[in-house]
């Protein structure tokens, strides 16, 4: 994985993922359509990239779970910002909560030892500060309140990982 980012706009980035780099050239065409004001374009391209990660996460293919959920977060994140750029911080919220849900769900079921669940873990601590600065930046809303709810249950399960 290139550990140089790429400048989205907006003060955005993204790390291009070498294992993915169907994903990667989606989000650079996604970040040159932000950085270009091509709202709708970069929508696009970013709701592309972000189902190439739900599709990853869905085959759940065990060496690409690091490279996975990095896409995973990185895309929604990306979307959930333009998002909230242009006035919809509903739809933001929506973005950053479905993620971190998806995260969380990863770390309940997957074993201790998985790379899934490894992934989820680390990759959570990300998503749970996007659910709180979008929260600090938009006020309240109810699909970050249940994504951060769903992150009090599972560190409640005797099993669970704190994340």
């Amino acid at each position: 994985m290139s550990l140089s980012s790429v400048e989205t706009g907006q003060g955005g980035h993204f790390i291009p993922l070498s294992a993915w780099p169907g994903w990667t050239e989606t989000m650079r065409q996604a970040s040159r359509a932000h950085r270009m004001g091509q709202v709708l374009q970069a929508l696009a391209f970013y709701r592309l990239a972000l189902g190439m990660a739900r599709e990853g996460l869905a085959a759940g293919r065990e060496p690409d779970a690091d490279a996975c959920l990095s896409a995973l977060v990185c895309s929604s994140r990306c979307l959930s910002a333009l998002q909230a750029d242009e006035g919809s911080s509903a739809l933001a919220a929506e973005v950053l909560a479905d993620a971190h849900l998806a995260l969380l769900g990863l770390i309940h079921r997957e074993p201790a030892g998985s790379a899934w669940r490894k992934a989820a873990v680390w990759h959570s601590h990300e998503t749970h500060t996007a659910l709180l600065e979008h929260w600090q930046a938009h006020g309240a809303d109810p699909a970050i309140e249940r994504a951060l709810r769903a992150g009090c249950l599972v560190l409640c399960t005797p099993s669970a990982a704190v994340h």
